[in-house]
């Protein structure tokens, strides 16, 4: 089905219903709201604006953050209208890089009210004189940190590839391991492969270069869970992604993010910047190897053949300007961001926090052990005391009574002795044995007299 856009024919049949996507300012205050009217037959109508339980559920629901990479002409930017009916966003007829800069194009899906950021990347093998790989990782990365920083995350990246090259070169390898090492394996599941400019290639060729991107080439990105989905350059082919996004994907953060603003990684060091770091040694090792060997063949050719000499001369200086230029591209992939030194202090300040508040915690918590040592300490020193009281008091108790005892009269004994009888009657007992006792008492004292004498 084809649907109409501002470069169809006017006579052209229009299939489908309008919907009208509003188009949500930029950071800048000053920006106003401006209503887009595109036509889509698989959007729904927006919530009945006058239930005031919808409208809460909308506005509650977080942004869904799509970024959106691929390579210079594959389709990007085309596909990014169709979604957002943004015309501003300039699309190319030729292989020369129209995305200057990461964009997020912010607007409501009318279908589910759901408030929508898209964020168009510039490729990484751009066109434009003077722009560099490692200035485009740096934009994007530049912008993934904000977004970490100001605590979004993506939940779609959609990665385009054009269905119509006939083979997959170095550099689309390069783009692809470039993409994998900012995403990471763990956000693998969130990643949508679009293929692109499927007008261009018949059905059953298209579909083997397909099978070919998933088996070999994408393979591991869709052993980590990537969904691969065709774009014909149509509205119902780009809101298909959106609604795969919607009803599959949940936010994640980025590989890249978690090495620059949680591990405080320099962008040499995160995976990505490692790829980009490769590929400039590996050109630089090049260079310098052609530019020896052209030194090498002027020292062989006569100082008369000037015209041979000239060109070897010329074509040294190109080697040495392009050598110049990567080792400058060297140099600012090692500065990295601005924003990382930034990120290392914040980190650096959060793990000086933390080791304050560890501090803090393992005194409190030593004072409170060598506070309830102290009172079970007094408890078991109060507790052996008593003990010891306890035992002195028995003691006394026992001589008491050991000291009574050995000094009771025989009289005692014996009146004693007639009380404990029970089949005794003790008034005829107690008169008897008291008399014994008496006679014993009285036995005892005199022998006691002899012997002091």
């Amino acid at each position: 089905m084809m649907l109409p856009s501002e470069h169809s024919n006017p006579s052209d049949e229009t299939v489908g219903t309008s919907f009208s996507a509003t188009v949500l300012p930029s950071e800048n205050p000053n920006t106003s709201y401006d209503e887009i009217n595109v036509p889509f037959s698989a959007m729904k109508l927006p919530p009945d604006s006058d239930n005031p339980s919808d409208d809460e559920e909308i506005f509650e629901q977080q942004d869904v953050v799509i970024a959106v990479m691929g390579a210079t002409g594959s389709g990007k930017s085309s596909f990014i209208n169709l979604l957002t009916g943004k015309t501003s966003v300039v699309i190319g007829d030729s292989l020369e890089s129209e995305t200057a800069d990461v964009e997020a194009i912010r607007f409501i899906d009318e279908a589910t009210g759901r408030k929508v950021t898209i964020v168009d990347t510039p490729g990484f093998d751009d066109s434009r004189q003077g722009v560099t790989d490692t200035d485009i990782l740096k934009k994007i990365a530049d912008f993934l940190l904000s977004e970490y920083d100001a605590d979004r995350k993506l939940t779609g990246l959609v990665y385009v590839q054009r269905i119509s090259d006939p083979r997959f070169s170095g550099q689309q390898g390069k783009n692809l391991r470039m993409f994998q090492k900012l995403c990471g394996t763990e956000t693998y599941k969130n990643v949508v492969v679009l293929t692109t400019f499927w007008d261009q290639v018949g059905d059953e060729v298209g579909a083997k270069r397909e099978e070919q991107l998933q088996s070999k080439f994408f393979k591991s990105v869709v052993d980590g869970g990537a969904h691969f989905m065709r774009h014909n350059r149509t509205l119902d082919t780009a809101g298909a992604v959106l609604s795969y996004v919607f009803a599959e994907l949940a936010p994640v953060t980025t590989r890249i993010q978690i090495e620059m603003g949680k591990e405080g990684k320099t962008l040499v060091d995160t995976a990505a910047g490692s790829v980009q770091q490769e590929e400039i040694e590996r050109v630089i090792a090049q260079h310098k190897q052609e530019v020896s060997s052209l030194m090498a063949e002027m020292e062989t050719i006569k100082e008369s053949n000037t015209a041979a000499r000239r060109e070897l001369e010329e074509e040294r200086a190109k080697l040495q300007e392009q050598l110049v230029r990567w080792e400058t591209e060297r140099v600012s992939l090692r500065e990295g961001l601005d924003k990382e030194s930034s990120a290392r202090q914040k980190l650096e300040a959060d793990l000086a926090a933390e080791r304050v508040d560890r501090d803090k915690w393992r005194q409190e918590q030593e004072r409170k052990f060598e506070a309830q040592g102290k009172a079970n300490s007094d408890a078991i020193l109060d507790k052996a005391e008593e003990r010891r009281r306890q035992e002195e008091r028995v003691r006394e108790e026992v001589a008491r009574a050991v000291h009574a005892e050995r000094h009771k009269s025989f009289r005692k004994k014996a009146m004693d002795f007639a009380e404990d009888q029970p089949l005794v009657p003790a008034f005829l007992v107690k008169p008897a044995f008291g008399a014994m006792g008496v006679g014993l008492d009285i036995a005892k004292a005199l022998r006691s007299k002899r012997s002091k004498k």
